[in-house]
């Protein structure tokens, strides 16, 4: 009862017992006869933005076996934690920030510029067709001339090709080059004979062959499903030749900073990274996004045969596709095209089997990604995942809709309530402000709309659909904190309410990744306890005006407290330390 005591309420005055005061004495004398463990690595004098959700910096770090010791002022870090072997690397007032997490892009497409015709940045159709010429000519006859990259968009005309101009340059080679989108393909007869495609020929589910104008003739454009099939007509690289390609993108990604990514390939590619691990070549973390087909169980034999590696070779999610793209015109919008008035776009599939996918993905277990970029689009999966929540119960799922690029402003809110994480790319926002206008009008002003997502508290996760745009993660941070393209255009930014602050940037591009693939417990901040990943940049992008981000160089890359990458600027001071044998 209040205010009475009993046998165990301790009493003024009253007597201790002497083997209790013997015990506590030894307790406090072992915590601190306890030697605190010595780090392998301290960084020093630095400036360390650990992407916590205080914005804190530090100016030390310490590392051991990998993980973040400690953090805090150097000199403190110094005293606790160095030992004879630790490896002390003086900053020099450098901004260090945790590794760049690329939350969405296509590693073997990108790997496959290595061998493949690179078309990204032409600014012409006369400079494209000079370069596949150039190509053909190295080719015998019989074989495949494939490219990627060409855009009508950037050409003077802006009009969009056909089958023709390729003709011209041969019908003896099967000629294939995607657009940069990936979601539409230019082809020359020699292509379309191989498909069978011909005026009878009707348009696949969830894909389009245009046709020349009063003809049902087809002139060498295809959209979405309707060139799936070109693939795997393609003769294969042999594996060698696979984990050469796959190197060099891993080799490029750490150049720029990057030390994780969510990489949407496909399944042969899995056991390429597995390789590469075995043969300690693998410098970054792969969350990895499988295709979708029906048979979940054979995937799942298939995962369980080939195993997942620990913090570097998650096998967890599907993606799925809901619609195309903007620039082709086949992102699946609620009202029609401005500037195609009889056209709303290509949804993937039907709402109910896009329901059904997402049921029996979700019931496998399954993290879920879906491509949506039209508001059609976003709303129908939205739709999806909200008719699975009710049926099985809310819980983490960790969705993910990949783009989110153009939303109804009703459906935002939706995002939060059902757990669903907004997976964008900034730079698309200034590749496509120059024409987004006339595809979709006013609707552009919630179109890449970073700013209504985090005052909406959803989870925004930054990446860079390499290769559809570039892979260096600083031209998505320019864009998200100025909305101008890379030559400062338009002045005061493009829908400038919807910028984002650097500090925002780049926690979505560490934090916010980290956590759209549930790794938020080990990796994403530079806290204790999480892995070392962390880049040092060559100038500190908080203190600089924001044009100065974009020609921003990484000095160092680091992976679990090692260097993956070093900048010949710093390769003899930072190499040295780590050319001494470990303590």
């Amino acid at each position: 009862m209040p205010g009475t005591l009993n046998e165990e309420t301790p009493v003024p005055g009253l007597r201790i017992p002497g083997w209790y005061l013997l015990i506590a004495c030894l307790t406090a004398l072992l915590f601190t006869c306890t030697p605190k463990p010595k780090a392998d690595l301290i960084l020093v004098n630095g400036r360390i933005f650990q992407a916590d959700s205080k914005g804190t910096f530090v100016e030390a770090l310490a590392v051991k076996d990998g993980s973040i010791l400690a953090a805090g002022r150097s000199q403190k870090l110094l005293q606790r934690y160095r030992g004879k072997a630790t490896r002390i690397l003086d900053l020099h007032n450098r901004l260090v920030v945790p590794g760049f997490h690329d939350a969405h892009l296509h590693m073997w497409n990108g790997a496959r510029l290595f061998r493949e015709l690179n078309l990204i940045g032409l600014r012409s159709k006369e400079a494209v067709l000079k370069r596949v010429a150039q190509a053909v000519k190295k080719a015998p006859p019989g074989s495949w001339v494939v490219g990627r990259g060409w855009d009508h968009e950037l050409w003077p005309d802006r009009k969009l090709p056909d089958k023709r101009d390729l003709d011209r340059i041969s019908r003896e080679h099967y000629i294939y080059l995607k657009r940069v989108d990936g979601h539409a393909a230019w082809v020359n007869s020699a292509v379309l004979k191989l498909l069978r495609y011909n005026a009878g020929t009707e348009d696949p589910p969830g894909g389009k062959i245009m046709r020349y104008p009063h003809s049902r003739e087809p002139n060498g454009l295809l959209f979405e499903t309707a060139f799936r099939l070109l693939d795997r007509l393609i003769p294969e690289p042999t594996p060698t030749q696979k984990r050469a390609f796959l190197r060099q993108a891993i080799q490029k990604a750490n150049r720029l900073g990057i030390t994780a990514v969510c990489d949407f390939s496909p399944d042969e590619i899995y056991p390429v990274y597995k390789k590469l691990y075995q043969q300690g070549e693998l410098t970054l973390r792969i969350h990895f996004g499988f295709p979708y087909r029906d048979e979940l169980d054979t995937l799942q034999h298939f995962i369980a045969r080939e195993g997942e590696i620990p913090r570097f070779l998650d096998a967890r999610m599907i993606k799925m596709y809901a619609d195309g793209s903007l620039g082709s015109r086949t992102a699946y919008l609620l009202a029609p095209y401005l500037d195609d008035p009889e056209n709303r776009g290509l949804p993937r599939v039907p709402f109910q089997q896009l329901l059904e996918m997402v049921q029996r993905t979700d019931q496998a277990g399954f993290q879920i990604a879906i491509h949506a970029i039209g508001d059609g689009a976003v709303r129908m999966v939205l739709d999806a995942f909200d008719s699975v929540a009710t049926r099985e119960g809310m819980r983490d799922r960790r969705w993910r809709i990949e783009h989110s690029q153009v939303l109804d402003s009703a459906d935002f809110s939706r995002y939060r309530t059902l757990g669903v994480v907004a997976s964008m790319q900034p730079s698309h926002c200034i590749t496509d402000m120059h024409w987004a206008p006339k595809r979709i009008g006013r609707r552009v002003r919630w179109a890449y709309a970073w700013r209504r997502f985090l005052n909406e508290e959803v989870l925004l996760a930054f990446g860079t659909d390499w290769p559809v745009e570039p892979l260096n993660p600083m031209v998505g941070l320019y864009a998200a904190v100025t909305r101008k393209d890379t030559t400062g255009y338009p002045p005061e930014g493009w829908t400038p309410e919807e910028r984002l602050t650097l500090a925002e940037a780049i926690r979505a591009y560490t934090a916010g990744s980290a956590q759209a693939a549930g790794w938020e417990s080990w990796n994403g901040t530079l806290n204790p306890g999480k892995v070392a990943d962390f880049v040092v940049l060559d100038r500190n992008v908080f203190e600089v005006p924001p044009e100065q981000i974009l020609r921003t160089r990484v000095l160092a890359t680091f992976l679990a407290g090692r260097p993956v990458y070093l900048h010949p600027d710093v390769e003899e001071a930072y190499g040295s330390l780590f050319q001494q044998p470990d303590g």
